[in-house]
């Protein structure tokens, strides 16, 4: 018997993982607009995954204005560039955070401070603690203008993590695969806020220009924080659609 290890099979793509690269293939023209897209069949066929996937990322491309969908008939390409903002679409809490791994993203700083009243206030922690600043600068694609400038704080005691900052510029999965620590709570908050200085440099925007500011703290299944995230969209470069299933209640 043959015990050698055979290579693992490579997980299928998820429907957000198809509809990026077809975004990003409609972006660099191999379609033009007006032209019928491939059927739902040789989608199938070339990503290797069910039709509710394929049906899943297509519709996502209808919602964000890319592509014209008809009953019975292909798909056609409705434009190369629908919109200017970046859209975030949600159904759930892992697709909550999964907008960063389809960005470009761009390191800028990261330090130990220690947090003064106005911040704590900002981020809902004591004031006084000490915690690990990450600042990280996103695009859509590299050259775009920033649609987001995150500064996310730490746990000091998860730094070690900051350098394996690349392709996966979320800190929290990192956090989850070299700390053994498991993602329970996602908890956000949004408001509407003005560009500060040093956000409006980030952002390269005017000084007192509208943004909306995002908390979301991240908690592990202990109940501990172990992520703040502040992240600030400067008024037209960024929306979050949310869609929520109603869950059916059985009579009793």
């Amino acid at each position: 018997m043959d015990d050698a290890p055979q290579p693992r099979r490579r997980a299928a793509p998820g429907y957000r993982q198809i509809s990026a690269t077809l975004t990003q293939e409609i972006r660099s023209g191999r379609w033009s607009v007006d032209e019928p897209m491939p059927t739902e069949m040789q989608l199938v066929e070339r990503f290797r995954v069910g039709r509710n996937t394929i049906r899943e990322a297509l519709r996502e491309l209808e919602g964000l204005g890319y592509i014209e969908r008809r009953r019975g008939a292909r798909s056609t390409l409705r434009s190369t560039n629908p919109e200017g903002a970046f859209v975030n679409s949600v159904r759930s809490v892992e697709e909550l955070v999964e907008y960063a791994n389809s960005t470009n993203a761009t390191l800028l700083v990261s330090e130990i401070v220690r947090i003064e009243q106005e911040l704590a206030e900002r981020l809902d922690h004591p004031s006084g603690t000490e915690w690990m600043r990450v600042g990280i600068l996103r695009r859509r694609e590299e050259g775009d203008e920033p649609f987001c400038y995150s500064e996310i704080y730490l746990d000091p005691k998860y730094r070690d993590v900051v350098p394996l900052i690349g392709q996966e510029t979320q800190l929290f999965p990192l956090i989850e695969k070299h700390h053994r620590i498991v993602l329970r709570r996602v908890v956000q908050d949004i408001e509407a806020a003005a560009a500060d200085p040093n956000i409006a440099s980030r952002l390269q925007i005017p000084v007192g220009s509208a943004i909306l500011r995002v908390r979301t703290k991240f908690f592990s299944t202990d109940g501990k924080l172990v992520e703040t995230g502040l992240s600030h969209f400067p008024c037209g470069r960024y929306r979050v659609r949310i869609a929520l299933d109603r869950r059916s209640v059985e009579a009793s």
